[in-house]
């Protein structure tokens, strides 16, 4: 079995955050590879919404490049489309 379908069997239980469904092997929308994880963006095929995974394998610590202005308006950009308010989509950050 291929990473990537690994990665799909796994993806295939986690739940989107807008509606409650089951996410797909088709709801992936790109991969970022980095030394010890995987950064997937996924889009539910319910409702629309955009949703990113982080698979961590915690091999060892990976540098992280500072935070970009565009990396901040690709998030403003994924938050502005979201059909909830951000203190929903992140209750544990509002509390």
């Amino acid at each position: 079995m291929s990473w990537i379908d690994q990665l799909i069997r796994h993806l295939e239980q986690v739940t989107c955050s807008g509606c409650g469904e089951y996410y797909h092997g088709g709801d992936i929308a790109a991969v970022v590879t980095e030394p010890s994880r995987l950064i997937v963006r996924l889009r539910c095929r319910s409702c629309g919404q955009d949703g990113i995974a982080i698979l961590d394998f915690g091999t060892s610590p990976v540098e992280v490049d500072p935070i970009t202005a565009d990396d901040v308006l690709d998030c403003h950009d994924l938050l502005a489309r979201a059909a909830r308010p951000p203190s929903e989509l992140f209750p544990a950050i509002a509390a």
